[in-house]
């Protein structure tokens, strides 16, 4: 009999508690709404083993903080894309050949007397294929290929014997 005393003793106080757990939480939701001088941490970026870049969101603005054990900077104010107004018709796409003839044009045109030889631009695909991994047919490059794996493990390698 009393063991069974003691295990509905235990059962109500344990309602207790969870019961003024969700009450004290629905009482701080009513009490303070979300979009009230909010402070959001959109990331966090550890730099060091005692210093880290923070990303916040307040009051409408976005800022850049660093961190350590016995401060916190200001680094910048960010403005994001709805502080920024972009024109449509800035953003078009450009030929590479045509931007490079435009820039060698303006440098010609802060000093006549330099001669270039004509440029003969690269071929694109020959650029292209340079940095495309060989060997391996379909699996080059991929999360699949041995040779990706490999190259995992000497890169880990290398910063366990750095570490």
């Amino acid at each position: 009999m009393d063991t069974l005393w003691l295990i509905v003793r235990f059962v109500v106080s344990l309602a207790v508690v969870i019961g003024l757990i969700w009450g004290l939480a629905r009482v701080k939701k009513r009490v303070s709404p979300k979009g009230a001088g909010t402070i959001n941490l959109v990331s966090k970026v550890p730099v060091s083993k005692k210093g880290s870049l923070l990303l916040v969101e307040v009051g409408g603005k976005t800022m850049m903080l660093g961190a350590t054990d016995t401060s916190i900077t200001l680094l910048s104010v960010i403005e994001t894309a709805a502080d920024i107004e972009e024109s449509k018709e800035d953003r078009r796409p450009v030929s590479l050949d045509s931007l490079l003839d435009e820039q060698l044009e303006s440098v010609l045109a802060l000093d006549p007397g330099l001669e270039y030889p004509d440029l003969e631009y690269p071929d694109y695909k020959e650029v292209a294929s340079l940095h495309r991994p060989t060997g391996e047919g379909r699996l080059a490059g991929s999360v699949l290929s041995p040779t990706t794996w490999r190259q995992l493990t000497e890169v880990l390698r290398e910063k366990t014997v750095r570490s």
